[in-house]
């Protein structure tokens, strides 16, 4: 089997942690809060005479963002260490999404959309940078594995019904809601990839294929887990342990375990095609 394709094949089967990433920030409004309604016959006084309606003035509008109101929305969100890291490592880039979350506050797009437009910014800089995580150290790259298998383990149990979507094979829309321990390893998966960048900029280095001794030490590995190259190779592999929900998931997680336990050098040729190569696209 040829080690490149069998790299290319995982690479096209392994989900992209930051797929479902998105922003969910305090909702940017000036909401007038009224007194509750009176029931039906009590007045107002103790008059019987009819009282004129009170017209309240509109609402001021929501006030102008400015880049801290926005750090300061984002450091109350789930996202404050993710845009911490970023702030630290990447500033230039930081800068550009901050000025961005700005304008587009200040344009009145709906929290959703503004959300959504963020979350996207978010992952425009990851993929151009994912090829520099391939110099980061063993261990930060082994801590991103790990949270991938965690990840593919809760999509492939409470999160069954979203597994086949987050791998790109069911285009029809989601009736439940994403699980909150799916949405924290994504959070996860995005904060592990920018530390890989933010370590492997300055350590980067061409990435070989396989030896034919790691390729039977792979295969050996997967045999171990019931599974074989071929299968890999083919994608058939997925189709393990039957039909249900979540199953696919599973065994990526199985396959994930596979590559884990081999050498150092060996994963990290594996893993530099799985999380960071031809992933800019």
């Amino acid at each position: 089997m040829n080690p490149r394709m069998l790299i290319a094949v995982v690479v096209g089967l392994v989900l992209v942690a930051f797929g479902g990433f998105y922003f969910a920030l305090r909702p940017h409004t000036n909401t007038v809060v009224l007194p509750p309604a009176l029931p039906p016959n009590q007045s107002a006084t103790p008059s019987s005479a009819a009282v004129p309606p009170v017209v309240l003035p509109p609402p001021p509008p929501p006030p102008m963002a400015t880049p801290a109101s926005i750090e300061a929305e984002i450091a109350l969100s789930e996202h404050a260490e993710l845009l911490a890291f970023l702030k630290m490592s990447l500033s230039a880039d930081y800068d550009d999404l901050i000025a961005m979350a700005v304008r587009r506050r200040n344009e009145g797009v709906p929290d959703q959309v503004f959300g959504q437009e963020l979350a996207e910014r978010v992952q425009a800089i990851m993929r151009g940078k994912l090829k520099y995580g391939v110099g980061a150290s063993t261990a930060t790259i082994d801590r991103l594995a790990a949270n991938e298998a965690s990840l593919f383990h809760a999509l492939g149990t409470e999160g069954a019904p979203l597994c086949l979507k987050m791998l790109g094979k069911d285009d029809t829309p989601a009736t439940t809601p994403t699980p909150e321990s799916v949405q924290r390893l994504m959070r996860l998966g995005t904060l592990y990839r920018f530390q890989a960048i933010a370590e492997g900029v300055p350590n980067m280095n061409p990435v070989g294929d396989l030896t034919a001794d790691e390729m039977r030490a792979f295969e050996a590995s997967l045999a171990r887990e019931g599974l074989n190259g071929r299968d890999v190779s083919s994608g058939a592999y997925l189709n393990k342990g039957g039909a249900e929900p979540g199953k696919p998931c599973l065994i990526l997680e199985t396959l994930h375990l596979a590559i884990a336990r081999l050498g150092e050098g060996t994963r990290r040729k594996i893993y530099a095609g799985m999380f960071f190569l031809g992933r800019d696209k």
